[in-house]
């Protein structure tokens, strides 16, 4: 009762402010569960058509590239270039209105912020309720968040509480953190969602394995991983342990929600309600066939105060044709994926430590690398901004342990890997 309570106030508060939400959820619904309908062409043509033209008329970026309103003669831009000419893409429209920052690290290992207009913020949120109806989560339910809580994602308690929202931390990940959480979990009656990292659930499964636990019956009804390619292992066996079928989604902190898998596919339905996706090839700007691999390029069709049109994330992925729905799908994503790290003590911990890095200014590329058991080398390309290296150092020791020994070593780049990406976290010593 409580959770439909929530549920019921949240869209009433929505139609007494005017029922933005409503009306853009309805959109993001028809949009992508009607793909091949006119009316659907139509919206995705005009959002499309409206943003590029935004783009030319109000930033300085695309104005000085006398450009026409169609997508093919726009360049291919990332977070490198957005950040080094940030003033020439923010819109002339927006810059005295307000606006949401976020912050990401990236799965490039290229730290970036951008700033958000109300009308996208209201649209990743309509975005974020669709997609997690979608998996089997309904707004109202509690939602057990585990990731990395920095400065940056924290809120109110006030706001947790009115969110249906338990935040875990997964600074730690040792066998006596993953039972309290379990507990809280078993003991919490409510109807109940998962939404963590996904190898978290590879930390929790291993747990379980090694206490050769029976299915654990808690009243879940969605399971989504983020941030990392989900692994074989901990999709069957969170299954096997929660009795609830897991989804991956694709999503980036600096655009929003991309693409999730459906319940019993391995593909991701895109967004196509708030973004037009692109696959290039991995060393032009051509786009390649369906089912090759490729850069996925996106343009968000909702962000006029810092637009991005063309912008490479940074993942390789393979797009082909749902038969059934007639939509273009993504049949894999890469290159999400990074090693794990250990403290000092030799207890895993979460390669997630690495995000707030980007809550340090200077730094345009890093690299952590661990080398041996309690030896630590961040790698920095850095402006002359980053003058603060033994705060690094600390902040640091606070994840790996008083004992770590942290070496920084400035760079000019990170090298790429074959793939175009950078590794963010490599772990030389658990390797050897």
């Amino acid at each position: 009762m409580i959770e439909y309570l929530r549920y019921l106030a949240f869209w009433f508060l929505d139609f007494l402010r005017g029922g933005s939400f409503r009306k853009s959820y309805k959109d993001v619904k028809s949009i992508n569960e009607n793909y091949d309908s006119e009316t659907s062409k139509i919206k995705r043509e005009s959002y499309l058509n409206a943003i590029l033209q935004h783009a030319i008329d109000t930033t300085l970026y695309y104005k000085n590239l006398d450009l026409q309103p169609k997508l093919g003669s726009f360049p291919v831009v990332n977070k490198n270039t957005i950040r080094d000419n940030f003033v020439d893409f923010e819109s002339t429209l927006f810059k005295d209105k307000k606006k949401y920052k976020v912050a990401t690290s990236g799965s490039t290992g290229t730290p970036f912020t951008t700033y958000l207009n109300n009308n996208k913020r209201i649209r990743n949120s309509v975005d974020t309720i669709y997609f997690a109806e979608r998996s089997g989560f309904k707004l109202g339910k509690k939602l057990f968040y585990i990731r990395l809580w920095d400065e940056q994602h924290k809120k109110s308690r006030l706001s947790y509480w009115i969110q249906n929202i338990v935040c875990h931390d997964v600074s730690q990940l040792t066998d006596q953190d993953i039972e309290g959480l379990l507990k809280k979990i078993t003991e919490d009656n409510s109807n109940k969602g998962f939404l963590a990292y996904a190898s978290s659930y590879d930390a929790i499964c291993h747990y379980l394995d090694k206490i050769n636990s029976a299915p654990v019956f808690c009243n879940v009804s969605s399971i989504i991983a983020i941030s990392e390619g989900l692994s074989d292992y901990a999709r069957t066996s969170m299954k096997k342990y929660f009795c609830c079928d897991v989804v991956s989604r694709y999503s980036a902190s600096e655009t929003g929600i991309l693409a999730q898998q459906s319940v019993g596919s391995l593909n991701y339905d895109i967004n196509w309600g708030s973004y037009y996706i692109e696959i290039l090839n991995i060393d032009d700007d051509e786009p390649v066939s369906n089912g090759e691999l490729g850069r996925i390029v996106i343009t968000d069709l909702f962000n006029y105060a810092v637009p991005m049109i063309r912008y490479d994330t940074g993942d390789l992925g393979v797009m082909i044709l749902d038969g059934e729905n007639k939509a273009p799908v993504l049949s894999k994503v890469e290159g999400r994926k990074m090693d794990m790290i250990y403290d000092t003590k030799g207890d895993l911990i979460t390669s997630h430590i690495v995000h707030k890095i980007c809550l340090i200014k200077g730094i345009k590329e890093y690299q952590l690398i661990q080398e041996e058991k309690k030896k630590y080398v961040f790698k920095i390309s850095a402006t002359p901004d980053f003058v603060d290296q033994e705060a690094l150092i600390k902040e640091y020791k606070n994840y790996l342990g008083d004992d770590a020994t942290i070496e920084i070593e400035m760079v000019e780049s990170i090298p790429l890997l074959k793939s175009g990406k950078r590794k963010k976290v490599i772990n030389r010593y658990y390797k050897n």
